[in-house]
């Protein structure tokens, strides 16, 4: 018996590297490599020599390495059974995503680090635009009745602590809820450009719905500053009379669930400085003497948590229309406490047709300071979506 190894490529792509001996017949030389990958045997056709496709499973099952004359430098190659008349649609679309769901996740090694590995990894068929009912499509089986959504079928995210974009952190099913997006990293979205002090008439919504912010009127428009940059980035200026609006924005009123974030910087923190508002008071963030207080139609919330003067903070707030709390604020990625509180949370927000940043809704609250970023979402992000934003946040700026 003599100890040596072969190349083996499974049904995912991936090639490994198998300990055998050289008295190991080729059959079980290929169940020791299905074993590695997990899949039942079923999902093999054959395996074939690369260097000699003649040589395969089928046919030489019963000869050992030596007989063959394998060396450490072949290569053994797993083929798919996908024949139709032995498998059905629905069985053969299954096995497919199986196979890429084991890739997604590293392999059978389970390698985070390897170039093919995805955080998105899990596969949700009810996602798909269509299932198979055996040899059928099977709309009626399938709940997802919505149009096609980012990321089919791989909708779940898990949690990252570096992400780089928006539509990694969420999943796919929550990127068709981005409602706005106004990234002040992105000289693009200015009007009519990004000039140190320049005036801008219009932030550009980077998501699908092209909800641009615009001054409210008059002299009242931030300008771009970039002489002192954060995270190595521009953001917006505001000195206390400044309002960007977007009206109309219909997607407000009445809405049961919401997540928004901003990240923002009070230069002094005295007095009542908005970062967002609406014109029925709901989606209210703002420093009040540097303590944060949150506003949602009629409701007031004054929170324990404190920003300081001339320094950067982030903003998160979640709105869940049920549960306790059914209105979370955080910031800098920690849950703060209440306080103290007025009213009552309402089930849904109001009537809201306008949204404000920079201001309150009456331009008598304006933050004189600066907001790089504000991110909303319509409904309430998991506390898996929203670490993952706030880290995307995070690493963006520099916090």
């Amino acid at each position: 018996m003599s100890a040596t190894t072969i190349t083996y490529r499974g049904l995912c792509g991936v090639r490994i590297t198998l300990n055998v001996d050289t008295t190991d017949s080729l059959t079980d030389i290929t169940d020791a490599a299905i074993a590695d990958e997990g899949f039942a045997s079923n999902y093999y056709a054959d395996f074939f020599l690369l260097r000699d496709d003649s040589i395969k499973r089928t046919t030489d099952g019963s000869s050992t390495y030596a007989d063959l004359g394998l060396t450490t430098a072949d290569e053994l190659v797993a083929v798919l059974d996908d024949d139709p008349t032995t498998f059905t649609k629905e069985q053969r679309q299954v096995r497919k995503l199986e196979i890429a769901q084991l890739k997604r996740q590293g392999g059978p090694a389970g390698d985070t680090s390897a170039n093919f590995y995805r955080n998105n990894n899990t596969y949700d068929i009810t996602s798909l635009p269509d299932t198979y009912n055996a040899n059928v499509p099977g709309a009626d089986d399938n709940p997802n009745t919505g149009g096609l959504l980012p990321k089919r079928p791989w909708v779940a995210v898990g949690a990252l602590a570096a992400p780089t974009s928006i539509s990694e952190s969420v999943d796919g099913g929550t990127l068709v809820d981005l409602q706005v997006w106004y990234d002040g990293a992105d000289t693009n979205t200015y009007v009519p450009n990004a000039t140190d002090e320049g005036q801008i008439t219009q932030w550009t919504d980077k998501s699908d719905f092209a909800h641009n912010a615009n001054p409210s009127g008059g002299s009242a428009k931030p300008t771009y500053e970039n002489t002192v940059l954060q995270g190595g980035n521009g953001y917006l200026e505001f000195d206390g009379n400044d309002q960007l609006s977007v009206n109309p924005f219909t997607q407000l009123s009445g809405a049961s669930a919401f997540t928004i974030f901003v990240v923002s910087n009070v230069l002094t923190a005295s007095g009542a400085e908005y970062f967002t508002d609406t014109n029925t008071a709901d989606f209210g963030m703002y420093s009040d003497g540097g303590t944060v207080k949150l506003t949602m139609n009629g409701y007031t919330r004054t929170t324990d948590a404190t920003v300081g003067a001339n320094a950067w903070h982030q903003h998160t707030l979640i709105y869940s229309g049920s549960g306790t709390p059914s209105l979370t604020y955080r910031l800098n990625r920690t849950t703060a406490g209440t306080s103290a509180s007025t009213g009552s949370i309402p089930a849904t927000t109001g009537a809201a047709g306008t949204f404000y940043i920079g201001n309150n809704s009456a331009r008598s609250s304006g933050i004189s300071g600066y907001i790089a970023e504000v991110i909303l979402f319509n409904k309430a992000l998991s506390a898996i979506e929203y670490g993952n934003v706030e880290n995307y946040l995070k690493i963006k700026w520099g916090l």
